[in-house]
């Protein structure tokens, strides 16, 4: 595992309004990446490490599904442990 920490925390959250999941990620100062579905307006939040500050208001937000998992394992193409 590559130095992730016991508790961290992933939260993926769908909707279709992509501004919305923009400015909730931007208030926060945790990593996140923005997925779009094109074909099917859908869009993805996946925040890592986040707090449940995030958490609470990610549940929020009307028109979307939040959950949240425990990272176990992380590695890279090319890592001896990824391979």
């Amino acid at each position: 595992m590559l130095g992730v920490p016991e508790t961290m925390k992933v939260l993926f959250v769908e909707g279709r309004d992509f501004e919305a999941l923009a400015r909730l990620a931007r208030r926060y100062p945790y990593p996140y990446r923005l997925l779009a579905q094109p074909e099917e307006e859908r869009y993805l939040l996946e925040v890592w490490g986040v707090g449940p500050d995030l958490v609470e208001e990610a549940t929020r937000v009307e028109g979307v599904r939040a959950w949240t998992f425990e990272l176990l394992e992380e590695a890279w193409c090319g890592d001896e442990e990824g391979r």
